[in-house]
């Protein structure tokens, strides 16, 4: 009994350990502990929304992070608790009685708080590395934790910028492409490069920092999915559809090629919970456009950003309406 208990926890450790390292450190998106709480945690909140209705989206990604941590400090705590009682007589307290179960757990919780209480202390050698390790290990958790959580508050400060940004051009597509060609050209161009950044960041940001992806708004016009269909669909109308001379096509060819880089990440990363639906444009009679060549790389796209706006309950009508 005691082979088993050290085995699964040592086995819980390696797994939240590994997760956490390369969830908050590698930069590289989450592990696998930490993606299926993040895609369960956004399942729950869709139920409340059915329930509490869309105001619910404003608790979405604090509710993510709080279950990825949560996990996390399940997952290690269990393990080191596990591990210390593979062998109860490891642990003792002052005067040298051996811990029952719940010294044990309260042993395990202090040594990981890092507050060494001291009133329970290991008896053994390796007891004693394996509580002097946990400690330093808690004061890394907490400290990388808490910088992990502020990289993510940065990401979604660039997030909601890009979402107001664009929101600011216009509230349907086609008064942002009316918008970008009406504009004095040097305003223009400076907007035309800005959303370009403001992409490409939050595309780092997405696939560094994922969890990104849950942070939702209850309203309209603050949503990220809403105002970023809206930009590719203005996209779509100044590329394929004017008929009149544009002469920001290759900086706009730029801006969508960036688009296109993140929908492809969306589509690769985060399928489960985009709704994604084929031919999603046979549900809404789009703008006509001039040429029928691009019509299947439309269909992909159109896909994926159908998929972005319907896991939050919105259709094209929200995207093309201005109400």
């Amino acid at each position: 009994m005691s082979g088993i208990l050290l085995f699964i926890g040592i086995i819980l450790l390696v797994i939240a350990i590994h997760d956490f390292f390369f969830t908050t450190l590698s930069g590289s998106g989450t592990g696998f502990v930490s993606r299926n709480i993040s895609i369960l945690s956004d399942k729950i909140i869709q139920v409340c929304v059915k329930v509490f209705g869309q105001k619910t989206y404003n608790y979405n990604g604090l509710f993510v992070n709080l279950m990825i941590l949560f996990s996390w400090l399940l997952l290690i705590w269990g393990g080191l608790f596990l591990v210390f009682s593979s062998n109860p007589e490891a642990i003792t307290n002052s005067s040298g009685k051996v811990a029952n179960f719940w010294d044990r757990l309260y042993f395990t919780s202090y040594t990981l708080s890092t507050l060494g209480m001291g009133d329970f202390t290991p008896s053994t050698a390796i007891f004693k590395m394996l509580t002097v390790a946990f400690s330093f290990f808690g004061f890394i958790f907490f400290t990388s934790s808490m910088t992990y959580f502020l990289s993510v508050a940065s990401a979604l400060v660039n997030k909601r910028t890009l979402s107001k940004s664009i929101y600011h051009l216009g509230k349907t597509p086609r008064e942002i492409a009316t918008n970008i060609l009406s504009f004095d050209s040097s305003f223009t161009y400076q907007q035309i490069s800005e959303l370009q950044n403001l992409i490409d960041k939050h595309a780092v940001n997405h696939h560094a920092y994922p969890v990104v992806h849950f942070y939702r708004q209850s309203k309209k016009r603050d949503s990220f999915s809403i105002n970023i269909a809206r930009l590719d669909e203005a996209l779509t109308i100044l590329l394929y559809a004017e008929e009149e001379e544009n002469k920001y096509r290759e900086e706009l060819k730029v801006l969508r090629s960036s688009l296109s880089d993140f929908l492809e990440d969306m589509e690769k990363n985060f399928a489960s919970n985009l709704l994604i639906r084929k031919n999603a444009e046979n549900s809404y009679s789009f703008p006509p456009l001039n040429s029928k060549d691009v019509e299947k790389e439309l269909q992909q796209r159109r896909n994926i950003v159908q998929g972005l706006f319907g896991s939050e309950n919105y259709t094209w009508d929200d995207i093309f309406n201005k109400s």
